[in-house]
């Protein structure tokens, strides 16, 4: 039975995890590179920082252990994770920030379904609530975006599309990830993103070379901030938790990060309806998290450093 200090320590993760996504958009705004040039530098730093801890703890020794249906979960998240970013990153080019990341992480509904008819994590009736609520926020804020059109519907589009890649990318890491440890899962997954980016870069005929100081700075804080104490710390709770609160908890991004834009990118103003849609989707968050059976998460261990974390 795991303990009530356990289960704060990965729900402390999340919160992390939450607030570190939120700077991704802005990391991303200010860098000059293209998308998916962008996405493969940060998932390829992040490969090469998680690299010492990889080796430290005999990460490599387990990738090298990894079965069929291993490698076939790995492969599904991969894939997944790269369209997700690559349609994300082009979508934060055509519309605004706040619009792109509360549709990018319009996903929810989809992942609970899935968790509660195909994989025996049933969602209980005060977590759909509080899932459709959050969901009606992003619903409220992405309304204020459709007078524009044009672009922006496009890059509308695009987020949403880059969402159900999200979806996808979280049902198979719950998977994966109760069988393997957090570090060798998220170098595998992160480093074969990185290479389906790359050569997305190379086919569209963008320079994959970057030299410029700050756009590596922004590479590595790319790295650092959104995809290690971000995605990383979403992985090392999908173990403990069901794919449906981490793909609700993912929906905190687009306040975090509507935040930030109005901080820190010019012409970024939220509107009364982002607002309004903003508070809906902190009250959803809040039941779904305050909503949980602890019971129904228990998940067997092999030991206690098993997470590698």
């Amino acid at each position: 039975m795991r303990s009530s200090g356990e289960f704060s320590k990965v729900y402390l993760a999340i919160g992390v995890a939450m607030v570190s996504i939120s700077f991704a958009s802005i990391f991303i705004k200010w860098s000059e590179s293209p998308p998916f040039v962008i996405a493969y530098y940060r998932l390829g730093f992040t490969c090469l920082i998680l690299l010492p801890f990889l080796v430290r703890y005999g990460g490599l020794s387990e990738i090298r252990s990894f079965s069929g249906r291993d490698w076939m979960l790995v492969l599904l998240s991969g894939v997944a994770l790269s369209f997700h970013f690559g349609l994300w990153i082009v979508s934060l080019s055509l519309t605004l920030v706040s619009t792109s990341v509360i549709l990018v992480t319009s996903h929810p509904i989809f992942v609970a379904a899935i968790s509660h008819f195909l994989m025996n994590e049933k969602v209980k009736k005060i977590a759909a609530a509080g899932i459709v609520l959050a969901f009606s926020g992003v619903v409220t804020i992405s309304l204020s975006d459709y007078s524009e059109g044009g672009s922006n519907l496009m890059g509308d589009l695009m987020a949403f599309l880059g969402g159900i890649c999200a979806g996808i990318y979280f049902l198979s890491g719950r998977v994966a990830r109760q069988r393997v440890s957090v570090l060798p899962y998220a170098f595998t997954v992160y480093g074969l993103s990185a290479v389906i980016l790359m050569c997305s870069a190379a086919i569209v005929g963008d320079e994959l070379l970057v030299t410029e100081d700050r756009e590596i700075i922004l590479f590595i804080l790319l790295a650092i901030v959104p995809t290690i104490f971000g995605h990383t710390l979403f992985n090392y709770a999908l173990k403990k938790v069901p794919a449906h609160i981490i793909s609700t908890s993912v929906l905190g991004e687009p306040v975090g990060a509507s935040i930030l834009a109005f901080l820190l990118l010019p012409g970024e103003v939220p509107g009364i309806l982002i607002i309004a849609g903003g508070c809906l989707v902190v009250l959803g968050l809040y039941i779904v998290l305050n909503g949980r059976d602890k019971g129904k998460y228990e998940t067997s261990e092999t030991s206690a450093e098993s997470d590698m974390l």
